[in-house]
């Protein structure tokens, strides 16, 4: 399954069968129930055009008269005597396909097509939200390269049936090509390319990627590292292969063997992050940034174990990106000792883009198409996930990932499957839970108020009430609690389950309590209060309403510069935006974000004056933003506060003295969400400092006077440091593979 969202996969989404048509028996026997192409391809880049021959074998049981789909632009004929093919009667052409009604005499179980045809579609812009939005194609192909897969009805499409297939592919003189599966025939010639990919396990469609590639191996055992780049670079090359080893070695340890014998990274054509069974294809910019070999590029190698050999099953809710993200990118911050940073983050995409009427269950997330929907299948599937691993320790969590996937490969699953492995390891009822997180929309609200500390023959005993704040159903889960000791550098910590609207809890401790913190490292997932996280852009991207000011007093050039700004701003996710002139305003809406742009802007000190002065101050020439001294000339300045009349509405200033950045800016500032101040320097503009306010009092936090009576605000207590989930080697780029990984076994020849 592609991991990427699309218009035509919304209205063509395919009809995805059920569990029990495949069935993965012993050490992985296929069942008989596939459909499998044999294909023989040629294609014309230069013409938009492919011939295919296709020879289908049905299973046994399949009925005698069937649809199939098939690209609008394909004539069609039979090759096979006795079996017809025929236009659906009425069929009108939709946007992309039409159906064909095939009739098979009985005793007939194979037959074979010719067609032939254009496929181009141009690539498109998807999405308004500038950070989400996303360039797409359902097909195309070009003398660039070609990219094909089930959504492009390139081959003869029977929905209600897994598929196997083999392809037999013949390219101009120069291109090469890669689909699933393994590459057995590779004759690369100055004429043609003739190659050959063989896919025997399972599949929901199948792909072909094609261009003019530099190739690049690594072998290891029975298991291939690729990497197709459209120029040579072996050192990007050598990165790409090692993590490629690292990761598959490191998922096969927690999860279950690879299930396939490669896997490639290969080069697009045009910018993008598609996760495909056994490969990913990756944008030109993207492949080369330095830091997705070890961030994004992991997710798309879990996406073969979630998603991509266990199908998610669409009609119950897409499981598979929340545990990809749980397993990939919260895993490998957690290996670092970040995961709680990643978890803050996590929740405040939430709160911020997640507004009423834009919630839903995860039960109906299908694809991200928002970063509302993005916040839900993502980021609360990932903090579902998460509670569910601190719910049953880390020792049942990795049995039941490992239960599910060996149980449900190379099949459709579904949150019912997921809920029926944990219970099976360990022994509990989840169905109260799964309901709760999955099916029901929302999230908890939670405060704490009537906090006491007593002092008693052994201690202190610590009173409170913990409240759910939010409309409807109160929630029932287990909320950490952390209690800072006078005299002690480790905090006490407990446990609380909670009940009902409010829930009574008692702390018995020896020592003075100087300090409570609820949910301390943010393992509940909740709507965050606004005071527990600092400002942030992702506050003003997730806006109802925002007022982008610009500055009437600029020079032309600057404020013609400022004004497409506004435009892109426009574009990043609030709903609705009004830009206006500073001196066409007296004030601001109070119900609205607002941007201001320039040192010129009749509002910067409104703007500025919300920032404490011990984060950020101003002087004539220079900026001090949390002690680093920064001077305003060539220098680009993005900050967050918040409106001091309504702290859930937020301010965002920027201000630069160089035209040319701002075109860089607008690009760059939704991918930096989560941060509460920028600075940019040259053209690019390169970013040089960022980071966030410190949360200088945070309604989940009480204080207690000391033994002298005082209360003092305070740091927390050290937490117990907890295990990661799995303790593998982490390796930078440069190392070498560790003996761990090389000697791993990672393959399902080896399960």
């Amino acid at each position: 399954m592609i991991y990427r969202i699309a218009y035509f996969i919304m209205i063509f989404s395919l009809i995805f069968i059920q569990s029990d048509l495949l069935s993965v028996e012993g050490n992985n026997t296929f069942s008989s129930k596939a459909i499998h192409h044999e294909l023989n391809l040629v294609t014309s880049p230069e013409e938009n055009s492919l011939t295919v021959i296709d020879s289908i074998s049905l299973p046994e049981d399949y009925p005698s008269e069937f649809t199939f789909f098939l690209h609008k632009n394909m004539s069609l004929r039979s090759h096979t005597p006795g079996v017809t093919i025929s236009p659906v009667s009425g069929n009108t052409d939709s946007i992309i396909h039409k159906s064909f009604t095939v009739k098979v005499p009985s005793g007939i179980n194979h037959f074979t097509v010719e067609y032939r045809g254009k496929l181009y579609h141009p690539i498109r812009q998807f999405g308004k939200e500038h950070a989400r939005s996303i360039q797409q194609t359902p097909g195309i192909i070009s003398h660039e390269g070609i990219f094909l897969s089930g959504s492009s009805f390139w081959y003869p499409h029977i929905n209600d049936r897994m598929l196997t297939f083999n392809i037999m592919l013949e390219l101009p003189g120069g291109w090469d090509a890669v689909s699933q599966g393994d590459r057995t025939f590779h004759d690369k010639k100055e004429e043609k390319t003739l190659v050959r990919w063989e896919s025997p396990e399972p599949q929901d469609e199948i792909y072909l990627v094609a261009g003019k590639f530099f190739e690049y191996t690594k072998k290891d055992d029975n298991f291939l590292a690729m990497a197709f780049f459209r120029k040579p670079d072996h050192a990007l090359a050598e990165k790409y292969l090692n993590a490629t080893l690292h990761y598959i070695s490191m998922y096969s340890e927690l999860i279950g063997p690879y299930p396939y014998r490669k896997f490639a990274v290969i080069e697009n054509f045009w910018e993008t992050g598609f996760g495909m069974p056994s490969f990913t294809l990756l944008g030109p910019k993207v492949i080369r940034f330095p830091f997705i070999v070890n961030s994004s590029y992991p997710h798309e190698i879990l996406h073969n174990w979630w998603g991509n050999s266990v199908f998610p099953d669409y009609t119950n809710g897409n499981w598979s990106e929340g545990l990809t993200a749980y397993l990939a990118d919260h895993l490998l911050k957690e290996q670092v000792g970040k995961d709680m940073e990643h978890r803050i983050t996590t929740l405040q995409k939430y709160a911020d883009y997640v507004r009423e009427g834009k919630d839903i269950p995860i039960s109906d997330f299908r694809m991200r198409h928002s970063a509302s929907s993005e916040a839900i299948g993502y980021g609360k599937s990932l903090m579902v996930f998460h509670m569910l691993r601190q719910e049953l320790g880390n020792k049942n969590f990795t049995e039941g990932i490992r239960d599910f996937y060996k149980r449900n490969l190379y099949r459709f699953a579904s949150f019912e499957d997921i809920r029926k492995s944990f219970e099976q390891v360990s022994g509990k009822d989840l169905a109260h839970f799964f309901d709760q997180w999955v099916i029901q929309s929302g999230a908890p609200r939670l405060g704490i108020k009537d906090i006491l500390s007593i002092k008693t023959d052994r201690g202190y005993m610590i009173t409170g009430v913990i409240e759910q704040t939010q409309n409807g159903t109160p929630y029932s889960f287990t909320v950490p609690v952390a209690v800072t000791l006078q005299g002690c550098g480790k905090a006490h910590q407990e446990n609380i389950h909670v009940r009902g609207r409010e829930t009574e809890f008692q702390i018995a401790v020896e020592s003075t309590p100087l300090r409570l913190d609820l949910d301390p490292e943010f393992d509940v997932f909740r709507r965050l209060d606004p005071e527990e996280v600092p400002p942030a852009l992702s506050q003003l991207f997730g806006a109802r309403n925002m007022i982008i000011v610009l500055p009437s007093s600029s020079d032309i050039a600057l404020l013609e510069k400022y004004m497409e700004l506004g435009e892109v701003l426009r574009l990043s996710g609030p709903d609705n935006v009004n830009i206006v002139h500073d001196k066409d305003i007296k004030d601001f809406q109070p119900d609205a974000a607002v941007v201001v742009l320039g040192w010129e802007n009749s509002f910067k000190d409104t703007v500025l004056s919300a920032i404490p002065d011990k984060f950020m101050r101003r002087e004539n020439d220079t900026v001090e933003v949390m002690d680093t001294e920064i001077q305003k000339e060539k220098h680009t300045i993005v900050l967050a506060s918040r409106n001091p009349r309504n702290h859930t509405i937020a301010y965002g200033f920027i201000a630069t003295d160089n035209p040319s950045a701002i075109p860089g800016i607008g690009r760059k500032l939704p991918h930096y969400h989560k941060y509460s101040y920028l600075v940019f320097c040259g053209d690019e503009p390169e970013n040089i400092l960022k980071g966030r306010w410190p949360v200088i009092s945070s309604p989940m936090t009480a204080y207690f006077p000391d033994t002298d009576g005082e209360i003092s605000v305070i740091d927390a207590g050290s937490l117990e440091q907890r295990k990661p989930l799995i303790n593998f080697p982490v390796v930078s780029e440069s190392d070498s593979m560790p003996e761990k990984i090389k000697n791993f076994p990672r393959h399902l020849s080896q399960y």
